[in-house]
C-alpha cells in the first residue's frame, strides 16, 4: 500500500534540500525528539527523499514490527507521531524568522527569574536591533508594544521605591505603542475593504474609521510614514465619488511624493495594496476625461508591473488585472511594452484561464496594430462561457467589422449584442447602461453608412460628445468613427 497520500509525505515533499537537512538535525536533537522509533523512520524516509514513492506501508511495518501481522493503524500512528514532530519543525522555522520575538521571550524569562543585570543588558541590545529595522509593519509595531510592556513590567518589579511618575510615563508609552499598532491594523483593513469594493461592489462601513483619521490629524505619527500614507489613501477613498477638487489632487500628489521617499520603509504587501488602490482611483478619475489622471493611471499600472506590485491571486497574476493592464497599454499605443507584457506574464496566470485571457489579449493587440483579420481569427478561439468574455468578444467584433466596412455583418453582430445585453441579468446596471449606449450609437452610425441621411450624424456626434464618459463604452472610439462621416 502506497504512502504518497498521507499528510506526512505530502508535507515532506514541500521541503527543499536545505530544509530537509535542517529537519534531520532537528530529529536527531534529544531536545526536540527523544524517540528512537522516529529517528529510524526518518532515516528510512531520508533514503527515499525527494521522491518518497518507493516505500510502502507494509515495508515500514515489517521494519518496526517484524513478528506481527500487518495492522494499518500502527503505521498510521507512526506517521502521526512523525507529523507532529515535523509540524514542530515548521513552527521553529517560523519562530526563527522573527528574532525580536525570541528576544521578547528571553527577556520575559529573565524578569521571571529575577535577573536584573541580565535583563538590562539584553534589553539594551534588543532595543538597538529593533530601532535599526527599516521596514515598518505590524510585526515591528507589535514588537515595539511588547518591548514597552516588558520594560514597564521590569521597572514595576525591580524598582526599590515607588516611582509613580516614571511608571506613568512608561504606561503611556506602552499605550501609545499599542495605539500605533491598532491604528495601523485598522487602516490596513480599511484599505483592503476599499480595494474589494471595486471587485465585488460591496460597501463595508468601518464605523470608527473617521475617528481614527481625526485622531491622526491631531496626533500625527511622523515616525511612521506608512500610517501617514495609509491615512491619505483613505482620504482619497472618502471623496472618490465626489467632484474632483484641487485639494484632492494635492492630497494625491503628496501621497505619491511620500511613497517615493519612503518606499524602503514599506513592506511589499503594503505597497502592493496601495498601488492596487491607486490604479483603481486614477482610473475612476480618468473616466471623467481628466488627462492628468489618465496619464497617472497608466504610469501607476506600468510601475506596478515593473516592481512586482500587481494584483495576485495566491502565487498567480490576477486574470482580470492581466487583461486590464494589456488593454490599457494598447489604448495608450504603447504596443511594444504591451506585447512584452502579454508574453512575459502569460505563464504567471492560472493554467485553467491562461490560454483564454492570453488569446483575447492577442486579439486586442492585433486589432490595435491594424491587423483586423488576424484579430478576428484570435477571437474565434476565445471561449465565451464566461459572460464577461462574451461581452469583450462581441464588443471587439463589432469594432473590427465596422472599421473593415462590413456594415451588414456589423449590424448582425449589433442585433446579437442587443439580445445578449437584454437576456443576461448578472450585469450590474452601470455596465449594462454603458454597453447599451455604445451599441445604440454604433447602430445609428451603421444605418448612415447603409443609406441613411448623413445629416443625422450632426445629432449623433453632438449626443456622443455630451454623454458622460462613464455612461458609454468606448467613447473615444465612437467620436473617432463619427468624425469620418461627412454631413
Amino acid at each position: 500500500m502506497e504512502i504518497e497520500d498521507s499528510k506526512l509525505i505530502s508535507l515532506l515533499k514541500t521541503l527543499n534540500k536545505q530544509e530537509f537537512e535542517r529537519l534531520e538535525k532537528y530529529m536527531l536533537s534529544p531536545f526536540f525528539n527523544s524517540s528512537e522509533q522516529m529517528i529510524t523512520l526518518f532515516k528510512l524516509l531520508k533514503k527515499d527523499y525527494p521522491d518518497l514513492t518507493s516505500l510502502s506501508r507494509e515495508k515500514l511495518f515489517i521494519v518496526f514490527y517484524p513478528n506481527e501481522a500487518y495492522k494499518d493503524k500502527k503505521v498510521r500512528d507512526l506517521f502521526n507521531r512523525m507529523l507532529e514532530i515535523v509540524m514542530g519543525f515548521l513552527a521553529q522555522l517560523e519562530f526563527e524568522k522573527n528574532r525580536h520575538l525570541e528576544n521578547i521571550f528571553t527577556m520575559n524569562q529573565l524578569i521571571n527569574r529575577g535577573l536584573e543585570r541580565h535583563y538590562k543588558s539584553k534589553f539594551k541590545e534588543s532595543e538597538k536591533k529593533l530601532k535599526d529595522e527599516l521596514i515598518i509593519d505590524e510585526e515591528l509595531l507589535l514588537n515595539e508594544y511588547s518591548f514597552s510592556k516588558l520594560n514597564k513590567q521590569f521597572i514595576d518589579i525591580f524598582s526599590n521605591g515607588v516611582y509613580e511618575e516614571s511608571l506613568s510615563e512608561l504606561l503611556f508609552l506602552e499605550y501609545d505603542h499599542f495605539l500605533n499598532y491598532a491604528i495601523y491594523i485598522i487602516l490596513q483593513y480599511a484599505l483592503m475593504f476599499s480595494i474589494r469594493r471595486y471587485a465585488v461592489n460591496n460597501e463595508v462601513n468601518i464605523e470608527f474609521l473617521d475617528n481614527v483619521i481625526e485622531f491622526l490629524d491631531r496626533h500625527p505619527r511622523d515616525k511612521y510614514p506608512v500610517i501617514f500614507i495609509l491615512k491619505n489613501v483613505l482620504l482619497l477613498q472618502k471623496r472618490e465619488n465626489e467632484n474632483l477638487t484641487d485639494n484632492d489632487t494635492a492630497i494625491y500628489q503628496n501621497l505619491i511624493k511620500q511613497l517615493d521617499e519612503n518606499a524602503h520603509t514599506l513592506k511589499q504587501e503594503d505597497k502592493r495594496s496601495i498601488y492596487i488602490y491607486l490604479a483603481n482611483y486614477t482610473r475612476l478619475r480618468s473616466l471623467a476625461g481628466n488627462k492628468y489622471y489618465k496619464e497617472e493611471h497608466y504610469r501607476i499600472l506600468k510601475y506596478s508591473i515593473e516592481n512586482d506590485l500587481y494584483p495576485k491571486e495566491g502565487n498567480y497574476f490576477s486574470e482580470a488585472s492581466y487583461g486590464v493592464v494589456a488593454s490599457t497599454a494598447l489604448m495608450n499605443k504603447d504596443f511594444k511594452w504591451a506585447e512584452e507584457f502579454i508574453e512575459k506574464f502569460k505563464h504567471e496566470l492560472k493554467k485553467e484561464v491562461r490560454e483564454n485571457v492570453y488569446t483575447l489579449c492577442k486579439a486586442n493587440l492585433s486589432y490595435r496594430t491594424g491587423k483586423h483579420e488576424e484579430a478576428l481569427k484570435y477571437l474565434v478561439r476565445v471561449s465565451i462561457d464566461d459572460i464577461y468574455y462574451q461581452l469583450k468578444v462581441k464588443n471587439l467584433q463589432i469594432k473590427i467589422h465596422y472599421e473593415l466596412g462590413n456594415y451588414e455583418t456589423c449590424k448582425s453582430f449589433i442585433d446579437s449584442f442587443r439580445h445578449f445585453l437584454g437576456s443576461v441579468k448578472q450585469f450590474p446596471e452601470f455596465v449594462r447602461i454603458r454597453f447599451v449606449n455604445y451599441v445604440n450609437f454604433t447602430s445609428r452610425m451603421v444605418n448612415v453608412w447603409l443609406g441613411g441621411d448623413p445629416k443625422n450624424m450632426k445629432e449623433i456626434n453632438r449626443e456622443i460628445k455630451e454623454i458622460p464618459t462613464e455612461k458609454v463604452e468606448s467613447k473615444s472610439w465612437l467620436l473617432a468613427q463619427a468624425e469620418k462621416i461627412k454631413y
